[in-house]
């Protein structure tokens, strides 16, 4: 519900902003998510762990963007960005700093972490930046367009832990939070009122979850960080 408020909220602004004439855009693209390694905290029962230079699985992305150039600036647009991605958490060795599974709290290595699914979902509002080359009858404003984009996300995280022995009896939880996106990519149009489109992305979203344990009814607090390298290549209708 809320990522749905905030698109709508999105769109309004959209909608509202800047002059009346304008080129419109609807892109839909896919690509791969390369997420950095990071450290994982937990506030187990038994004290804190620190799991160090936790690994995230590369995940699909899939998304669509629907946004406006503006006639008097056609330079600069606006667009509402919305995708997912999931960048789970596989098994794997790992030193833990502070309290281990096993018990003690004098750190060392840990097991392994067995399965903890991670499902993103992010809407944001980007700022475009075009330079319109190649211009000709049939291509008004431009039929190469480089651009850059940055743009303010809201992400909703969900944390599920799957086949991993220290979370067997938690449940999963969903955190929400504002982020932070910037790309570049490059445009080409292949036929009248559609171009082909590869962009960059790196994107920042955070997680702060409660894993509630269903048999004994307590909770386990787990603060992640998700910074990704991301490619994708779309196709983006122009009119």
């Amino acid at each position: 519900m809320n990522v749905l408020i905030y698109v709508i909220v999105m769109c309004l602004v959209l909608a509202t902003a800047g002059p009346a004439s304008a080129e419109w855009y609807a892109d839909a693209y896919a690509g791969r998510t390369f997420t950095l390694n990071d450290d994982v905290t937990v506030h187990s029962p038994s004290g804190l762990s620190i799991y160090r230079d936790t690994e995230f699985d590369q995940s699909w992305i899939i998304g669509g963007r629907f946004g406006r150039y503006f006639d008097a600036v056609p330079f600069l647009g606006l667009g509402v960005d919305l995708f997912t991605f999931w960048p789970t958490i596989g098994p794997q060795q790992l030193h833990i700093d502070g309290c281990v599974p096993s018990g003690t709290c004098n750190g060392g290595p840990g097991g392994t972490t067995g399965r903890i699914d991670v499902d993103v979902i992010g809407v944001s509002l980007d700022v475009m930046l075009r330079l319109p080359l190649l211009k000709s009858e049939t291509a008004k404003w431009g039929a190469l367009q480089p651009y850059i984009t940055a743009g303010v996300p809201f992400y909703q995280v969900k944390v599920t832990p799957r086949t991993t022995a220290q979370f067997r009896n938690q449940d999963g939880d969903t955190d929400y939070s504002v982020g932070y996106k910037a790309g570049a990519g490059i445009a080409y149009q292949v036929a009248p009122s559609l171009m082909l489109f590869a962009e960059y992305r790196y994107m920042h979203a955070q997680a702060s979850v409660d894993l509630h344990d269903s048999a004994f009814a307590k909770k386990t607090p787990m603060q992640l960080n998700l910074d990704s390298h991301i490619a994708i290549l779309g196709l983006s209708a122009r009119w």
